[in-house]
């Protein structure tokens, strides 16, 4: 058991391993089915100009960083009492076509050069409160980088929200207290069974630990319900270990998460666990730069 400050379902029972991190997920592919803003065939502008580092060539699936297709890596029938997906996002994106890309995009993104030499994805969050740095880790989670990188390419994450705050601490452990972050719910709401835009990732849990800055996917009860939001740990989180997937790491800016963190929170019968913030702080932009 948990006492916590701001869990509701995604730090719920500890007992249950923490699984329901975000209550990621949302019911079933969104209708109107898969649509593509630039026309059957095109990667889009934004795959095109960062598909290249120092014009690097993109080499055919590299072994062993290879993401599987992304038939294989997500799963399409919706978890257990999840919602449907939205049409629109919070910021009046389709549903439908952010899907699309998504799709479009996966098999543009590599991990490796055509020379053999292992190419470098960062992320860069631009908030109103200030920038994030996080070093993403194909090595850890190819198929959830690979995820992150295509949300952000095809803009889905611009204008959401760090949309929960979440303290918790153990019962047993009343000196251990793990302070997380969550952001990119579609609705910015954080609400259960509100965290996908019509698929789920498959777990690449590791053995990596859950150090200050760790950045991973939530997951709802099922560990393959991981879709579109994502948590920074602020403090080392020992018990999500190899029980969530661990895709990145903050390396610059975790005073600024810190800072997002801290933000007045709501108070009322609507949140009584108290962890929505008054004015959720706004991601204006993801960036993501490649290099060697």
């Amino acid at each position: 058991m948990w006492t916590q400050r701001s869990c509701g379902t995604w730090m719920v029972g500890l007992a249950a391993m923490l699984v329901g991190l975000g209550g990621a997920g949302c019911g079933q592919r969104p209708s109107g089915g898969v649509e593509t803003k630039n026309g059957a065939g095109d990667e889009g502008p934004e795959a095109r100009g960062e598909r290249r580092a120092n014009n690097t060539q993109l080499a055919p699936y590299p072994s062993p960083l290879a993401p599987r297709p992304f038939a294989e890596a997500t799963r399409q029938d919706p978890p257990a009492d999840w919602q449907r997906p939205p049409d629109l996002t919070l910021t009046g994106k389709s549903v439908g076509k952010l899907y699309g890309e998504v799709v479009k995009l996966w098999d543009t993104i590599r991990f490796t050069s055509a020379q053999g030499k292992t190419l470098v994805y960062t992320a860069i969050l631009d908030t109103e409160l200030g920038p994030l740095q996080i070093a993403l880790r194909p090595d850890l989670a190819p198929n959830h980088v690979r995820n992150f990188v295509a949300l952000a390419r095809a803009g889905y994450y611009d204008g959401l929200v760090f949309e929960r705050t979440i303290r918790a601490k153990p019962d047993d452990q009343p000196d251990m207290e793990v302070d997380v972050l969550e952001g990119g719910c579609p609705l910015g709401t954080g609400d259960e069974g509100c965290g996908s835009i019509g698929y789920w990732l498959k777990p690449e849990f590791s053995k990596e630990p859950h150090d200050v800055g760790t950045v991973g996917a939530c997951h709802g009860a099922e560990p393959d319900s991981a879709a579109c939001k994502f948590y920074i740990a602020l403090t080392k989180a020992p018990l999500l270990d190899g029980n969530f997937t661990v895709f990145g790491k903050v390396t610059d800016g975790l005073d600024v998460a810190r800072r997002i963190f801290s933000q007045p929170v709501r108070n009322d019968p609507e949140f009584p666990e108290g962890d929505r913030p008054e004015k959720p702080v706004v991601i204006r932009k993801v960036t993501i730069q490649v290099s060697e």
